[in-house]
């Protein structure tokens, strides 16, 4: 069997969430629903508890050394869950603050059931091994590249790379991601990331549709065009 073969095979393991818990594990569970602003996880907490999202949204945020405290990754149900990747790790701190955006409703599992279950069931350990490698291509992707570049060029190139991995046929496609988190995501300030932005726009390789960035096929083309003689050979 090739290689393809066995990716679209196993394709429907790329989630991990509360959707594909088995029944088993969720009544090992309660539910628990937290506010707008109200905090989940503080950054620096033993991840005691594993929150699967039901309902609702949360954001996570970070204190640097500026003083600052900045918004960069957002969960949802399709997702999201809060404590999952300091469990599996073996950290015993949050890495970050995790925040409710909305009205929630949260599975709450004890970390230590949880992760004797997942250890034990295949299923669950080829779920976390597609969600921890994909989340370190991406990122190793970008390390090696971005942080040599001017601003300009590291949002362009990370516009790319999200539109080769997100675009389906011939749509526009809404870039998810805030600025806050595209800034987090390539080491710039939202201010610079900002300005590239504007920058993009003027030069017709972005648009934006409800606060919201959006890119057509035309116009990554155009940032293709833009990136490719910057990329190693």
């Amino acid at each position: 069997m090739r290689l393809e073969e066995l990716w679209l095979q196993y394709s429907s393991y790329n989630q991990f969430n509360y959707s594909i818990l088995p029944e088993e594990l969720k009544e090992k569970g309660i539910t628990v629903k937290f506010r707008p602003n109200e905090v989940i996880i503080s950054q620096g907490d033993f991840p005691r508890y594993i929150y699967f999202i039901m309902e609702g949204i949360a954001f996570g945020t970070r204190n640097y050394h500026d003083g600052n405290n900045y918004r960069y990754f957002t969960l949802t149900p399709s997702t999201g869950s809060i404590g999952l990747l300091e469990v599996v790790a073996h950290k015993p701190r949050a890495v970050a603050t995790v925040i409710a955006a909305t009205d929630m409703k949260m599975l709450k599992l004890d970390s230590a059931i949880a992760y004797e279950y997942i250890t034990n069931h295949t299923e669950m350990l080829r779920r976390c091994a597609y969600i921890v490698a994909d989340d370190l291509y991406q990122r190793s992707g970008n390390d090696g590249f971005l942080y040599y570049k001017k601003g300009l060029d590291r949002v362009r190139y990370y516009l790319v790379q999200y539109y080769l991995m997100h675009s389906s046929d011939e749509k526009t496609l809404v870039v998810e991601p805030d600025y806050q988190t595209l800034a987090s995501n390539i080491g710039l300030s939202v201010r610079t990331v900002v300005r590239c932005v504007q920058k993009l726009k003027q030069a017709d390789e972005v648009s934006s549709f409800r606060r919201k960035l959006t890119i057509t096929s035309a116009q990554h083309a155009r940032s293709m065009a833009e990136i490719q003689p910057l990329l190693p050979s």
